[in-house]
C-alpha cells in the first residue's frame, strides 16, 4: 500500500514537472492569440482596396503571423534553456527576429498614414522594442559548457597526476611517495577552486600542462636509473627537480591571486610532515 503511494505521488510530481512547461507554453500562446487580433484590421483592405491592397494585407498577416509563430518557439527553446544545467544557445535568434518582424509590420502600417518616413520608423522601432522588452532577446552564450570543459580539465589533470605519482609509489620510497603526492596536490588544489572562474581557470591551463610535462619527464628518467648505480644522483635530481617545479607553480598561483600566500599554519603543517617520515624512521 506505502509502495503504490509512493508511485502515485513520484507519478504526481512527474504530471506536474511536465504540466507546468505545458501550461507556460499554453499561456504564452493565448497571448501571442490575442496580439495577432492587432492584423484583424488588415482584413478590410480585402474588401476596400486594390489589389495591391488586398496582396499587401496578406503579405502583412503572413509576417506578423510568421514573428508570433518564431517568437512562440523562441520562447520555448528560452525556458528549456534555463531549466537544462548544460545547453547551447540556439544558433537563430527566433525572438529577436520575431520582434523585428513586428517592427517591419507596424513601419509598413504607419508608412500608410504618414508622408515622411521618420514617423513610420520611429514607430517600427517602438514596435520591436517593446517585443523585445516583453519577451526578451534569445540566449547568446552556451549554459554550463564552459563548466563542463573546466571540470574535464581537472579530471584529466588529476589522472595523469595520479599515474604518475602511482609509478613513483612503485619504487617504494617513502620520502619520493610523499613529495610527489605533495606536489600532486598543491597543483590540482588551485584547479579545483577555479572551477567556477573561467578567467583563472584559462591561466592554470598551460602551467598545469607544463607541471605534468617535465614530471613525467622527470619520472622517466628516476625509472630508468632504478637500481642502478646512479640511483642516488637520480633520486636527488628528482627531488631537486620537484622542489623547482613545485615553488614555481605556487609563486605563479599567487602571483596571479589564484591562492593566496601560505599562512604561518600551512607552513608549520608542512615541516611537521617532512619531518614525519624522518622520525618514523628513526
Amino acid at each position: 500500500m506505502a509502495t503504490e503511494q509512493i508511485r502515485q505521488t513520484d507519478t504526481a510530481e512527474d504530471a506536474d514537472g511536465l504540466d507546468t512547461p505545458r501550461m507556460e507554453r499554453a499561456q504564452l500562446d493565448s497571448g501571442l492569440n490575442f496580439l495577432f487580433l492587432a492584423a484583424f484590421p488588415l482584413l478590410l483592405w480585402v474588401f476596400q482596396e486594390s489589389f495591391a491592397g488586398i496582396a499587401t494585407a496578406i503579405a502583412l498577416i503572413w509576417m506578423l503571423s510568421l514573428a508570433l509563430r518564431l517568437i512562440s518557439v523562441g520562447q520555448q527553446l528560452h525556458h528549456e534553456y534555463e531549466r537544462a544545467e548544460v545547453a547551447q544557445a540556439p544558433r537563430i535568434p527566433r525572438k529577436l527576429i520575431g520582434s523585428v518582424m513586428v517592427g517591419c509590420v507596424v513601419l509598413v502600417l504607419a508608412g500608410f498614414k504618414y508622408d515622411s518616413l521618420w514617423m513610420p520608423a520611429l514607430a517600427g522601432m517602438v514596435a520591436c522594442g517593446l517585443s523585445i522588452a516583453a519577451f526578451g532577446l534569445d540566449p547568446m552564450r552556451n549554459k554550463g559548457s564552459e563548466r563542463a570543459r573546466q571540470v574535464a580539465a581537472v579530471d584529466i589533470a588529476e589522472l595523469a597526476l595520479a599515474s604518475l605519482a602511482d609509478r613513483v609509489a612503485a619504487l617504494e620510497d617513502v620520502e619520493l611517495t610523499k613529495r610527489t603526492q605533495t606536489a600532486r596536490h598543491l597543483v590540482l588544489r588551485p584547479m579545483r577552486r577555479s572551477t567556477g572562474d573561467p578567467a583563472k581557470s584559462a591561466r592554470l591551463t598551460r602551467p598545469v600542462n607544463k607541471v605534468i610535462t617535465l614530471l613525467d619527464h622527470e619520472v622517466n628518467r628516476l625509472e630508468a636509473a632504478w637500481n642502478t648505480p646512479g640511483q642516488a644522483f637520480a633520486r636527488r635530481r628528482y627531488l631537486a627537480k620537484l622542489d623547482v617545479m613545485t615553488e614555481s607553480f605556487e609563486a605563479f598561483a599567487v602571483h596571479s591571486g589564484i591562492r593566496g600566500a601560505r599562512d604561518a599554519f600551512e607552513r608549520q603543517a608542512d615541516q611537521l610532515i617532512d619531518r614525519m617520515p624522518r622520525e618514523s624512521a628513526a
